[in-house]
């Protein structure tokens, strides 16, 4: 028998546009869910929110079907006052770090991410799900999954709640002592652990065009500059995460190509598996990636919004149901099958 195929769900950040990934996710859900799901769900910052709900639509009932419908309300009814609290003058003299509070958000986590639900994705046949968040200690990226070793509950919220935080924008999340942030400070489109999982099959979920929209403003406020320069790096982010990508896939066909025309020859086979193998190559064609397609497609035709932190649900329901659509569109077939 083949071995079977693993496939990966990757969300990028973007705030209120998370609506859009949630769409696709609806589509696949409803259409294709008694058949499969997926075996491995990331994210970073909106993408963070979205990604362990995503895993436990694999669950049995009631859990899938309680964790889709929570998807669906918090992307279709949360408003900005359910997430960000705006500081008072004085606080803003007295901390001088941050715009908003993320106290209603740290509260709406733990009021929806149910105790049962975190225990289920600790178990071996629940999807690997994992969040990326960025210490500002270190400089570095932390990817954290329900399946690491002494995670609890109070901790992976935490790391979702950090991922989420919008430097600037919002407060920090402190985590061990150390100032955590937004993960696509550092990953926007976390696909390196998906395919250091061995996915097959990555279908990531863009929460912007592939252009960078034009826009006509003339940048007279300090929040208007601010959302624009987070919409080009996000712009620039993204666009290398997926290069990224790419590129490793196009290194891991490339290796198996050439592994297959030598493989009459077991001498040259050894040796070239030796090459392969080694340390300074192993981003490329290390043996735990099998990266056999990307699908494609999964993004808004135009910008959605130029302010992802207003959470408008007229607007996010509007934003749903074009995800719900360019799924129908990119997706033609059952992927888990």
């Amino acid at each position: 028998m083949s071995e079977p195929k693993k496939i990966a769900l990757v969300i990028s950040g973007g705030g209120a546009k998370g609506a859009f990934a949630v769409g696709v996710l609806k589509h696949l859900f409803l259409t294709y869910r008694e058949t499969g799901w997926f075996d491995i769900t990331g994210g970073t910052s909106t993408g963070a929110l979205i990604s362990p709900l995503a895993a436990l639509m694999a669950a049995p009932d009631p859990i899938s079907s309680q964790a889709f419908e929570t998807l669906v309300y918090m992307y279709t009814h949360v408003t900005t006052s359910d997430i960000l609290e705006k500081q008072s003058i004085f606080e803003l003299i007295r901390r001088q770090d941050c715009l908003y509070e993320s106290d209603p958000l740290n509260d709406l986590l733990h009021r929806q991410f149910r105790s049962e639900w975190f225990d289920w994705l600790q178990m071996s046949d629940a999807p690997y799900c994992y969040v990326v968040y960025t210490n500002y200690q270190t400089g570095q990226q932390v990817t954290v999954s329900p399946k690491d070793d002494a995670m609890t509950l109070q901790r992976f919220t935490k790391a979702m709640l950090a991922s989420a935080s919008v430097p600037v924008v919002m407060e920090a999340t402190i985590i061990d002592e150390d100032v955590c942030y937004d993960g696509g400070v550092r990953d926007l489109l976390p696909f390196s652990k998906a395919i250091n999982l061995g996915a097959k099959i990555i279908m990531p979920i863009f929460l912007d065009p592939e252009e960078l929209s034009v826009t006509h403003s003339h940048f007279r406020r300090m929040d208007k500059i601010l959302l624009r320069t987070l919409a080009i790096f996000v712009n620039e982010t993204g666009n290398n995460d997926f290069e990224m990508a790419n590129l490793i896939n196009i290194g891991i066909q490339a290796k198996q190509e050439i592994l297959s025309t030598f493989a009459h020859n077991q001498n040259a086979l050894k040796k070239l598996l030796k090459i392969f193998n080694k340390e300074e190559f192993r981003a490329l064609f290390g043996a735990e990636k099998h990266l056999i397609k990307i699908i494609t497609g999964l993004r808004p035709n135009e910008s959605l919004t130029e302010d992802s932190l207003t959470f408008d649900p007229a607007k996010m329901r509007m934003w749903m149901d074009w995800g719900e659509q360019k799924a129908k569109e990119i997706i033609l077939e059952n992927p888990f099958v």
